[in-house]
């Protein structure tokens, strides 16, 4: 059987004199997706956008964590939700499932006409609406983070996850233990997506998100380690 291929987003940092423009591609991402049996790429964006080129290449996406959102980022998961290609989000690509499927919503709502991913960016850049869609959470941001992840245990902590989702049927279990290394997190995720797992700390954290086939986001990081192999395995079915 022939591997996929799949494309792996970075973060990036653009706009930024001191900075200057950069993408940033960690290591354990690339490991999680060949350990599927899957043939990882870089999807290298330029000014902050993919070609049709660069997505169709791909069978399928991984958005690993990060700070900001950019144009490539929606170009993606519009790729997927329009092909039915494979998305998983980890982190920040969790959040952008929410971001997307909420500015969908939004779209649609205010009867806006022709492309609907040029009017979300729209929004999104142009018109600063939907940044208020994530909310701060005290206590997920646990130890530094850094390239390496080193701590990484000591930023673990137990997840429930829902009995029918997607996230139970890879995993085959209720409960996983996982690592967080976020401050933000999604609230009243839009009918379209189903809530798989919660953080049990009791601050009410959503820990996954799907859209019941293709597109999968959790919350916490699979990839620092090797103990949750089920989820990258999304990727090949």
């Amino acid at each position: 059987m022939k591997k996929k291929v799949i494309g792996i987003l970075p973060f990036g940092i653009l706009c930024d004199p001191e900075k200057r423009d950069t993408y940033t591609l960690v290591n354990n991402y690339i490991k999680r997706v060949q350990e599927a049996g899957c043939i990882p790429v870089c999807l290298a964006p330029v000014d902050g956008r993919l070609t049709q080129e660069q997505l169709e290449m791909c069978d399928g996406f991984v958005a690993q964590g990060g700070t900001q959102m950019w144009p490539y980022h929606f170009q993606v998961i519009d790729h997927a939700y329009n092909t039915g290609k494979k998305y998983l989000g980890i982190c920040l690509g969790m959040q952008l499932i929410h971001r997307y499927y909420a500015m969908r919503k939004m779209v649609a709502d205010m009867g806006l006409e022709g492309d609907v991913l040029e009017n979300i960016m729209d929004l999104f850049y142009n018109k600063a609406v939907g940044h208020d869609l994530l909310h701060a959470v005290e206590g997920h941001w646990l130890i530094e983070h850094d390239p390496l992840q080193q701590g990484k245990d000591a930023a673990k902590h137990d997840v429930d996850v829902v009995p029918g989702t997607v996230l139970n049927r890879l995993l085959g279990r209720t409960k996983a233990r996982a690592a967080s290394f976020h401050h933000w997190r999604v609230e009243d995720p839009v009918e379209a997506l189903t809530v798989n797992a919660w953080a049990t700390d009791g601050t009410g954290t959503i820990e996954g998100l799907d859209n019941g086939s293709n597109i999968l986001g959790v919350q916490f990081h699979p990839e620092v380690d090797d103990m949750l192999p089920e989820i990258f395995k999304f990727l090949t079915e």
